[in-house]
């Protein structure tokens, strides 16, 4: 037997599908003897549509993220009922106001184009004559598959068509059977067990009357949906995927070099949080809600072994949340594993920092945590199980320990007021150097949510979302089952106040880049430096006994008696009135937030934060930080010719106070490990002793190389760390390739022919991870992007004692001819010298980008 999957558009190209590497894997098991191919039509789609259209990346992102609006559905009705011009004028008025006139140009023209690209689809696939063809159909690629299975099936009607996912859950599959004749079956819920009984009955020619979840249709055509699991597979039934096909077309496709791949697994499904209190928005889990997590040791496992074969390091989880067991067993053996993993996770907002850190420690660097809103009274009305203060002390500790945090503002829930919106509002400039949400959203009503579900909690009379009507040529009692979307009276807050909360949200976004506000606790003072517009202030300090203790307490939200009472407990005998006025001093200075009568204070420690941000100008990130538009430091102080000197605060001001600076640092020849030390120590900016000099000839001096290659190596380790970095740079004879060295820090002056003029230029283009590598089990994965363009390097075999070498500086004569021609060929490692020196940065950060 001979079956095909397949993977359509809009499915992201950053990601294998995760449903048809685990059905791969699953028939593969069951029937050996079986072909199995997974098709990644949204690669093929974006390779063929970028030749007729110009596709770019950021139009391709918006299709895929276009699933509410109907956008990109409606591309692709074109080629499901066989009409290029299929319902034009009314999908333009419906989406009018809501999608980009030049995008909707777009889709106009993307769907001109679809019925051509669905008939050469169709042709490939039945060229190599399957006997299935699986669709997996989750959001947006409805239609899309629909028009294949549509094309396949009067093609050649012997095939069995086959359609499963997330749109086929529940009444949905049902709906979708009972309206295209053309589609032989449906899997509805969980598919691992009954695609692979469907093959059995297939190849048996049995009935399929007992499979569960299935709709099929009998001898006379007539549809049939056998009742669904009452339970879920347990996570022992849980396979490992095969992304095999998916790497090998990603690395033959255009999304090479658009997207870096990831690998996406999955260590658990269901929801634990929505087993006891089901978020009222969410329609997430469909049928299955229940919590079920893979053992520890499996998903560990599981992981670097994807890693490894793959050699891919951007793990992409899809959990809809985090099994808190994981914190003291998956946690602690990531962070072991000698791999620099880029790993993202769906977590609850309730975390604490040492929690928090740890997830950065093992590689977890980008958390989904559903935050939503800053209004207690709010998240209570969508039953999320945290407060405002707790969701803005998850952005302050994300901030922290540079934690990456994705989240998106919701309203219009029934009983929310204005007045839930304002007093967030008005506090919005506090927190504009935490993470801003990606945008601001009115909450849908999906299918399976309690809101669809319990009519009694706001939204009755629901109606299919319009765009529906307009895509599909079904009566609405069809399109009512089929539906994920539906559309109801808007509850809550104003269109008005709507469009407070989004000038606010995008004012916050402008701003998150170019400032910050950060502190530094020296245990007897707590000094606090600030760059953000709406305050006027740089530094303070906090000095007296019972302020830096209230200060400390606010770290956790707390209503003011409690925290008078802790003072007190603490010996601190304070009247309330002095209490009462240092908090409105406080409040007046933006170090507090305040939501429901709790108080949290919103200053995050010090990290270099606005060193890993990156605001996006088409597809190519730059670093604004107020410091590249500054003088970038003051000539250091006089210290020991052999020493670095070191500060806890990068920021100049706050770096002539009192405890900043943290005194010298060992200025030897082991770098690597040196400024390891020092970002463990508290460091934050670091001072050269010395000029790193260049451009030496052959003929100079051995001791004037080695004095290059160390100040060089404590440069780019103190830039891998998220460091700046005090240095001056001589060219010489080697200004002309200055690039080569401008993922480093950018020095305070460049010596050599124009050399100002090279400066302005790399203060201009430098950002964090310009250039770095990352380990993996048995290779290291460089990302350069110092020439304008994205280049991914993979280096296999590497021997790990020649780079250890080469990272501190190595001696040209410990290698062979032809391996120092291909280090100075691939451009990561350059001649200084008689040594040769390693050039990326090791990668321990990632940026936030805004």
């Amino acid at each position: 037997m001979h079956i095909t999957l397949v993977n359509m558009p809009w499915a992201s190209i950053d990601f294998p599908s995760l449903a048809l590497g685990i059905l791969k894997r699953r028939v593969a098991d069951e029937f050996p003897d079986s072909r199995v191919d997974v098709v990644n039509a949204n690669l093929d789609y974006l390779d063929w549509i970028t030749e007729r259209a110009g596709l770019t990346r950021e139009e391709y992102n918006f299709c895929w993220d276009s699933y509410f609006t109907g956008y990109s559905e409606w591309i692709f009705s074109s080629a499901l009922y066989d009409d290029p011009h299929w319902r034009n004028a009314e999908f333009a008025d419906l989406v009018a106001g809501a999608v980009p006139g030049d995008m909707l140009n777009k889709g106009r023209e993307l769907h001109a184009l679809a019925p051509e690209y669905i008939a050469s689809l169709v042709r490939r696939i039945l060229a190599d004559r399957p006997d299935v063809v699986g669709f997996s159909t989750t959001f947006a690629q409805n239609s899309a598959v629909l028009a294949a299975a549509r094309l396949i099936k009067k093609t050649a009607p012997e095939v069995h068509v086959v359609l499963g996912g997330g749109n086929c859950d529940g009444p949905q599959g049902a709906a979708l059977h009972r309206g295209f004749p053309f589609v032989d079956y449906v899997n509805r819920g969980e598919g691992e067990v009954s695609f692979t009984r469907l093959l059995a009955c297939l190849r048996d020619e049995s009935d399929p009357a007992d499979i569960p979840g299935l709709c099929w249709r009998d001898a006379e055509g007539t549809s049939h949906a056998n009742a669904m699991r009452a339970a879920p597979l347990p996570a022992s039934a849980l396979v490992t995927p095969d992304y095999t096909d998916y790497f090998e077309q990603h690395a033959a496709s255009r999304a090479r070099a658009m997207a870096e791949p990831h690998i996406v697994l999955e260590s658990s499904r269901g929801c634990w949080w929505g087993q006891k209190h089901h978020c009222t928005f969410c329609g997430l889990n469909g049928s299955f809600m229940e919590f079920r997590s893979k053992s520890p040791d499996r998903f560990v496992d599981e992981l670097l072994a994807m890693t490894e074969r793959h050699q891919v390091l951007n793990v992409a989880v899809a959990d809809n949340i985090l099994d808190m067991t994981y914190l003291r067993s998956v946690v602690p053996r990531l962070a072991e594993a000698e791999c620099d993993l880029r790993i993202s996770y769906e977590i609850k907002s309730n975390m604490r920092r040492e929690q928090l850190a740890s997830l950065v420690a093992a590689g977890i660097h980008y958390v989904q945590p559903g935050i939503e809103s800053l209004s207690g009274r709010v998240l209570k009305l969508m039953d999320k199980g945290v407060t405002g203060c707790q969701n803005v002390r998850m952005l302050r500790d994300a901030e922290s320990v540079s934690l990456g945090v994705v989240w998106n503002y919701l309203f219009g829930f029934p009983a929310e007021t204005e007045d839930d919106y304002d007093s967030v509002i008005d506090q919005f400039p506090a927190v504009h150097h935490l993470a801003p949400p990606n945008g601001v959203t009115r909450i849908a009503i999906e299918r399976f949510s309690p809101y669809f579900n319990r009519p009694e909690l706001g939204f009755g009379d629901l109606e299919p979302a319009a765009h529906y009507a307009v895509i599909y040529d079904l009566p609405e009692s069809e399109l009512r089952d089929m539906a994920y979307v539906f559309d109801a009276a808007h509850q809550g807050i104003s269109t008005t106040h709507a469009e407070r909360l989004e000038k606010a949200v995008e004012t916050w976004r402008h701003e998150f880049p170019r400032g910050r506000l950060t502190q530094c606790d020296l245990t007897d003072s707590i000094v606090l430096t600030n760059t953000r517009p709406g305050f006027a202030w740089r530094t303070l300090s906090i000095d007296e006994p019972w302020e830096m203790a209230a200060f400390r307490l606010l770290e956790q939200p707390c209503t003011g008696d409690v925290l008078a009472k802790k003072l007190r407990e603490a010996d601190h005998d304070i009247a309330a009135e002095d209490l009462s006025d240092l908090l409105a001093r406080w409040r007046t200075l933006g170090l507090l937030f305040e939501d429901g009568g709790q108080t949290v204070h919103v200053v995050p420690y010090a990290a270099n934060q606005d060193l890993m941000r990156w605001v996006t100008r088409d597809s190519s990130p730059a670093l604004v930080p107020a410091l590249l538009h500054e003088p970038v430091g003051r000539t250091p102080e006089a210290g020991t010719a052999t020493a670095l000197r070191c500060w806890r605060e990068r920021d100049e001001e706050t770096r002539a106070r009192d405890g900043i600076y943290l005194g010298e640092g060992e200025y030897g020849d082991t770098a690597v490990r040196t400024v390891s030390d020092l970002v463990a120590r508290g460091a934050r900016h670091v001072a050269l002793p010395e000029p790193v000099i260049l451009g030496h000839d052959e003929h100079g001096d051995p001791g004037s190389d080695r004095e290059a290659v160390r100040g060089l190596t404590h440069v780019r380790e103190s830039t891998g760390h998220g460091l700046s970095v005090d240095w001056e740079l001589d060219l010489g004879t080697e200004v002309g390739r200055w690039r080569l060295f401008s993922h480093l820090y950018p020095p305070r002056s460049v010596a050599g022919p124009d050399g100002d003029a090279v400066l302005d230029q790399w203060r201009a283009t430098f950002h964090m991870n310009k250039c770095g590598y990352r380990r993996g089990t048995g290779f290291v994965e460089v990302t350069d992007l110092r020439h304008g363009t994205q280049r991914r390097v993979l280096m296999r075999k590497v021997h790990k004692g020649k780079l250890a070498s080469l990272l501190d500086g190595a001696p040209v004569s410990d290698f062979r001819p032809q391996e120092i021609e291909a280090f100075l060929k691939s451009g990561l490692v350059h001649q200084v010298g008689s040594l040769l020196w390693w050039l990326p940065s090791r990668i321990s950060r990632w940026p936030v980008v805004s």
